[in-house]
This record gives C-alpha cells, structure tokens and sequence, in this order.
C-alpha cells in the first residue's frame, strides 16, 4: 500500500508549545501546520503543549524535543528564563521565541534563538522558522580518516562549528568537541555548504556563521569561547554577511 509506506518513511518532528494562554497554544501549532505544508516538508509533526515553563523544563528532561516554541511573556518561569535552564540539560532543540511584541527581538540575541515569531504575523514568520529548521538540521555526508582506514559519517550541518584547512586536509571542528580530518580543498567543501551560512574568514577557516559571537578587529569570536584568525581583508564584508545573517534570523 503505497499511502501507508510514505507514511512510515516521513521523519518524526517532535515539537514542545508553550505559552500561558491555551488558545495561543492553538493558534502555535496550526501555523506549524500551515507551515510544514506550505513549505512541503514530509514529516510526520509530533506536538506538546505546554502552559507553563516549568512543566516544559520537566518534560525536556525526559522526553526528545527537536523544535521549542517559547512564549516570552509567562508567569513564573518566562520564555528567556526557560530557555536559560534548557541549557543546562544539554537540549540539542532548537528554541523559537514567539511573542505578541516586536521589542524583545533584541533581547532575544543572548540566547541564540533559531528565529523569532510575533504573533502579529505568525503565519510569515512560522514558514520562516521552519525553512530555517530545516536548513539548519541538514546533513552532509563526510568521508574522514580514521586511524586504520576511512568512515563515513553523516554531520548534522548546524553541528559544525568551523572548517580548518592546510595543504590537502582539513578538520572539522564539532560542538560536541570531535575533530574530524578529511581530504580535500577548503574551496570544494564551501562550495559543498554553500546556502548554509557558512563564512570564509581566512585562507584557512570556514566558519558556521552560526557560532560566530562577534567579529572584532582582527579575530572573530566564537560562542564556544574560541578565537579564529581574520584576513585583514575581509573584515568589512564578513561584518556585512553578520548583520544580513541576523537580521534574516530574526525576520528584519
């Protein structure tokens, strides 16, 4: 049966909603809904719903989210402060703000947030969460060295912090702190990640603009404390594809 197989195949979404206010609870997941399907991604959505942070926080300890929807404004354990102690339980989801007002956009930086949805537009600005999801959570296939031989690894694109090159080989730095070597060329694997966020600040680094904390003079900062060498050259346009960078993720 053709129809029972496609649905066996579709990858589960398993997203958590959280807001005080059980209509917005409903309002949330039907432009999931409306999202997922415009932007024709065949998942099968698990949804969660929430009405308040701290039965969220209890629920992430136990149970695999892939996607958090936060409402800022809540008493007790509000949106940022939710998103502070998910941290601490190591949540590989990833967080969108949503809130009825636009003023918390800047605030919402600190936290690295996927996107941030106002419940003003949530139909545009859901879609573009979820395009962002889905560009995020891409997989690229790596072929890297091991000490007896090769693997293959399937990377999680968001996953990789930055791409180290030198001669033919290159290094892949990981979150979780892997270094994966490869052959091949810094120029054919940004060509690989291009649409990806990816910036070429040096002869020698491709970094996930991802991680990137802040640009400084000569060195750009990374969130996991890291510092990378700048081409002098490059400074003002790596400045400019930072603030464009932002300013998509945060529906500017």
């Amino acid at each position: 049966m053709p129809g029972r197989e496609n649905k066996m195949t579709k990858e589960e979404l398993r997203v958590g909603i959280c807001d005080d206010k059980a209509e917005d609870t409903d309002l949330i997941e039907a432009a999931l809904h409306r999202a997922l399907k415009k932007a024709g991604f065949p998942v099968r959505l698990i949804c969660h719903k929430f009405m308040d942070g701290e039965s969220m926080y209890e629920a992430c300890g136990t149970k695999t989210f892939h996607l958090l929807l936060l409402d800022i404004e809540m008493p007790g354990l509000d949106g940022f402060e939710l998103a502070s102690r998910l941290r601490t339980l190591k949540s590989r989801a990833h967080v969108v703000f949503v809130s009825a007002h636009d003023s918390f956009v800047f605030n919402s930086f600190a936290f690295t947030p996927l996107w941030y949805v106002r419940k003003g537009t949530l139909d545009h600005d859901m879609y573009r969460a979820v395009r962002m999801y889905f560009r995020e959570t891409a997989f690229t296939r790596v072929s890297y060295r091991l000490e007896n031989g090769f693997g293959i690894h399937n990377l999680r694109i968001c996953d990789i912090v930055y791409v180290e090159g030198g001669g033919h080989s290159l290094t892949i730095q990981m979150t979780n702190g892997d270094r994966l070597g490869k052959y091949g060329s810094l120029k054919a694997m940004e060509e690989e990640l291009a649409g990806h966020h990816f910036l070429r600040i040096h002869k020698s680094f491709l970094v996930n603009q991802r991680h990137i904390k802040e640009v400084g003079k000569r060195e750009v900062y990374l969130l996991d404390g890291r510092t990378l060498e700048m081409g002098r050259d490059r400074r003002a346009a790596i400045r400019k594809a930072m603030l464009q960078y932002e300013g998509e993720r945060h529906g500017d």
